[in-house]
């Protein structure tokens, strides 16, 4: 069996304005035979996938796409003849995306076989792999696929796909409600430093020294009376990964408030920072898998409020 497999440096990038990359399209793989049909690179997600397969091969395929927020129908691209159909849904509203499509093709250049993977399931081999050519479309670290294109007749002869970067995604605030609610937003590509100043029962304040660019920007946020403590990380060579800590009710000046007491911070090299503050009260842990922190959001006023993160994929 041939496998062949088609990753980024095939494909050809999509600009905007600004002349940065938005999508990147990566070259249809199959057959040459059938009519082009191009669903575009215009979308945030894919909701579901649609597959009619038959002792021929695939018939056809069919995407209903997200755009802002909403799923649009797409549409049919090759014939509906006897046969079976799957119908393989995407939990976009959780953060479910395909990451990538095998696929197998016969000598004629149909499509015989797909499979979709995301980046929490697998679909099953719908149609029949057995002796044909078989075929990789993406898999690549912090990619997602947001459009298809191909070429189908009679059957589906051949499938592409545009790329574009998985969105950051952003935890909610853990905390309390006090002071003022500010947010650095996501759009940094790693942080390198972060100076936490604190008292004897509470965060006072976070500074943090990001990545954009080549340039570093930094934020502050909070009170700067008290201890401060740096904790640098090795970007790009090393990543933010985790943040823990905790929160409890403190008296401030005369009446309860619900305060960040410690904070901690781990990196994609397992180093861990000293606990700033002291630990009281709950423990929480803001951190997801294979992602690393690049941004901030949270609420300070006399105290460190509360605090939130933006997730990437490394």
């Amino acid at each position: 069996m041939v496998i062949i497999y088609i990753f980024l440096f095939l494909s050809s990038a999509f600009l905007d304005s600004n002349g940065f990359a938005t999508a990147q399209k990566l070259d249809a793989i199959g057959g040459k035979g059938g009519k082009l049909w191009d669903d575009g690179r215009d979308h945030d997600n894919v909701a579901k996938v649609y597959i009619r397969g038959g002792l021929e091969g695939i018939q056809y395929i069919k995407f209903d796409y997200v755009k802002s927020g909403q799923s649009i129908d797409g549409s049919i691209h090759g014939v509906l003849g006897n046969g079976f159909t799957h119908m393989f849904d995407i939990d976009y509203q959780n953060g479910e995306h395909i990451v990538s499509v095998d696929g197998y093709y016969d000598k004629s250049g149909v499509m015989q076989a797909l499979e979709i993977k995301t980046n929490k399931k697998t679909s099953e081999v719908i149609g029949y792999p057995k002796g044909n050519t078989k075929f990789s479309l993406g898999g690549v670290s912090g990619k997602m696929i947001t459009g298809f294109h191909g070429s189908a007749d009679k059957a589906l002869n051949s499938i592409g796909a545009y790329f574009t970067k998985v969105p950051p995604t952003k935890s909610e605030l853990v905390g309390g409600w006090g002071g003022e609610y500010w947010d650095d937003g996501p759009n940094y590509d790693g942080v390198r430093k972060i100076s936490v100043t604190f008292i004897s029962t509470v965060i006072r304040s976070i500074d943090t020294d990001y990545e954009k660019d080549g340039q570093v920007v930094t934020s502050h946020h909070g009170n700067k009376e008290g201890e401060t403590q740096e904790f640098v990380i090795d970007y790009p060579n090393e990543y933010l990964t985790s943040v823990e800590g905790t929160h409890n009710y403190i008296l401030f000046p005369d009446h309860y408030v619900l305060v960040i007491t410690s904070l901690s911070f781990k990196t994609s090299k397992g180093r861990v920072s000293p606990t700033y503050g002291v630990v009281s009260g709950t423990k929480f842990v803001l951190e997801s898998q294979g992602n690393a922190i690049v941004g901030f959001h949270g609420r300070d006023g006399g105290a460190f409020d509360a605090i939130g993160v933006y997730f990437s994929p490394i």
